[in-house]
């Protein structure tokens, strides 16, 4: 955005706050997303001949849409939104479909009405089949893109001019992978939702772009407009409606560095240090085929966490041995010679997966967390089986058989669990023996922690492990009983409160001990505040997301930690204390971030 452009914006701003999900700054033009709605009243007499025709148009007009997108550019894109499109694709092209649409019609429904009538009758069928669940979200998808062309024949057209030439701001109450995959197409440069899991899909996806998304921002349809011009900080959670010249310039440098290419990483560094000497190991999360170009840097030890699930959600089976192999040997050899930690399934709750039914599929899913990753894949071992395997051979495959092969298994409660899974790993390496294959020379299999009552038998698993993970996502979202997709209970409390430091604390504590390697990878170590706390505690393996290298390297390399160390455990005991418990009123939040906001602005510490 040009200077000039930057004088013609309204100076009159409005702030609003919600909560941060995705780190960075972003300037643009508010753009409304059409949010689902699919309430339709057709007041004109229904001529069934006239009907067909405009449902056949409709249809012509969504596959020349869904064209157009997959023809895109996509250099920049993640090879995954392809993908989403492509099932669009074969959705739109249905016959199948298009025939109930059209039974729905002779029964003397209008087009519209009749998508309405065929999506709500499949949608039941589907949701009450485990198998064919995620197949509800994207026909819902598919059917709002065709109403819409139904009511508007200048859709495709939109699609093709919108906001082309000025960087864009959308904001909407939810946003699906493909919604959002679309506007990155156009010149996305943040998202603000009104209400939206915490750590959803899309989310997930929008933080491997290094598009800022701030979320739980209530009144925002209400205050802006197309013409609006928007900051969003992803990082506090704010988002000023048409700031003053004098935000521009104090957020422009941010914006150079917080949301451009991951390939434009500008640390080339071997190691990273604090202040006072001390090394800190640096991986990364990985999600799509884009967030391995960071591997190429020096400063980046492998990646802590592969998300091995994504791909799985993405199609509309379960992919085959062969098709894993690959997929995986592409993450390996990207690698090169820096390990990989590969979290097996972490599927259930709502990462549902196509083809794969749990005992009880009439059960709402994501209500119950506890149905997922190992208990689910132990409940049907030829999956993990099939999934160990293809680890197994695209490991002796890669440009480099001989490095170990990391195998990180999720949501385990029990050490049971664990030996549970070591001994599908003995089968697998007996299969591949009997049969003549090679295998890995080295299987490192670690556990991640995750559910607190694993907290309480670390002394039974450790000699079991070769490493262990603290998954701190899941960990605090089950140490205070909490939803995170209910930003209503979700905000109430703070990863950085004195008890869940403390209990964190208590897990490095444990392990000290032993001679086992031990990180955190969930989302808190992506942001510096939150790092710099996990380093005070002892952590020295850090796994965060790409975007977030940078400034996590930019918060170590300014902290002194023989400082800040004794600082932490002293406001945490302080806090904690009867006296200051017994002077707090309720709601007042039990969190140590303003006064580590204050150590580090007191001491340098760039957060």
């Amino acid at each position: 955005m040009t200077d000039d452009s930057i004088e013609t914006w309204i100076s009159s701003p409005l702030s609003l706050e919600g909560v941060g999900v995705v780190s960075g700054v972003g300037i643009g033009y508010a753009f409304l997303h059409d949010d689902k709605e699919l309430s339709f009243v057709f007041d004109k007499p229904v001529i069934k001949k006239d009907e067909i025709v405009r449902l056949n148009q409709a249809f012509l007009m969504l596959n020349q849409e869904i064209e157009y997108l997959l023809n895109f550019d996509f250099i920049n894109i993640v090879r995954e939104s392809k993908e989403v499109l492509e099932t669009f694709k074969m959705l739109s092209i249905d016959q199948g479909w298009k025939n109930h649409l059209i039974v729905e019609i002779e029964k003397g429904a209008c087009a519209e009405e009749a998508i309405q009538i065929v999506l709500k009758t499949t949608k039941e069928k589907f949701n009450a089949n485990g198998t064919l669940r995620v197949c509800s979200s994207d026909l819902e998808d598919i059917s709002i893109r065709l109403l819409k062309h139904l009511c508007s024949d200048e859709k495709l057209e939109s699609y093709k001019t919108l906001i082309n030439n000025q960087p864009i701001v959308v904001f909407a109450k939810n946003l699906g992978v493909a919604d959002l995959l679309e506007y990155h197409n156009k010149n996305l440069k943040g998202v603000v939702l009104s209400d939206s899991a915490h750590a959803s899909h899309m989310v997930i996806l929008a933080r491997s772009l290094g598009i800022p998304v701030v979320v739980g921002v209530n009144s925002t349809l209400k205050t802006v407009d197309n013409t609006s011009s928007v900051l969003v900080n992803g990082g506090t959670g704010h988002v000023y409606i048409r700031p003053v010249t004098s935000l521009l310039q104090q957020f422009g440098k941010k914006i150079t560095h917080e949301i451009e290419p991951l390939f434009r990483f500008s640390v080339d560094k071997e190691s990273i240090t604090t202040l006072d000497g001390i090394t800190i190991d640096l991986f990364v999360n990985a999600n799509l085929q884009e967030d391995l170009e960071v591997l190429k840097h020096d400063i980046i030890k492998g990646i802590g966490l592969y998300r091995t699930e994504i791909p799985f959600m993405m199609k509309d089976k379960l992919p085959s041995v062969d098709t894993q192999i690959e997929f995986y040997k592409n993450v390996l050899n990207n690698a090169q010679n820096k390990p990989v930690l590969f979290r097996t399934l972490d599927i259930g709750g709502d990462k549902i997966v196509s083809g794969f039914q749990t005992h009880n599929s009439d059960l709402n899913q994501k209500k119950i967390p506890q149905l997922r990753a190992i208990r689910l894949t132990l409940d049907r071992p030829m999956i993990m089986r099939q999934q160990i395997r293809a680890l197994f051979r695209a490991r002796c495959q890669s440009q480099y058989p001989d490095l170990p092969l990391y195998l990180m298994i999720p949501m385990l409660a029990e050490p049971k669990e664990f030996v549970a899974t070591l001994q599908l790993i003995d089968l697998e390496l007996e299969r591949e023996k009997n049969r003549g294959n090679p295998i890995p020379k080295e299987i490192r299999a670690g556990a991640m922690i995750e559910v607190p009552a694993l907290v309480h038998q670390l002394s039974d698993l450790v000699p079991l492990v070769d490493f262990l993970t603290i998954g701190s996502n899941d960990l605090f979202q089950y140490f205070y009983a909490i939803d995170r997709d209910n930003l209503q209970v979700f905000q109430r409390y703070d990863v950085l409160s004195p008890a869940f430091l403390t209990f964190l604390k208590s897990i490095y504590n444990q392990i000290q001990p032993y001679d086992i390697p031990l990180s955190l990878c969930g989302e808190m170590a992506s942001f510096p505040l939150e790092a710099m706390a996990l380093l005070g505690l002892g952590l020295r393996k850090l796994s965060v997301s790409p975007n977030a290298i940078e400034p996590i390297y930019k918060m170590v390399s300014s902290l002194n930690l023989e400082k800040f160390t004794p600082y932490l455990a002293s406001i945490c005991q302080q806090m904690s204390s009867p006296i200051t418990l017994g002077e707090m009123r309720f709601g007042t939040s039990m969190s140590l971030r303003q006064k580590l906001k204050d150590f580090a602005k007191d001491h340098g510490v760039v957060i």
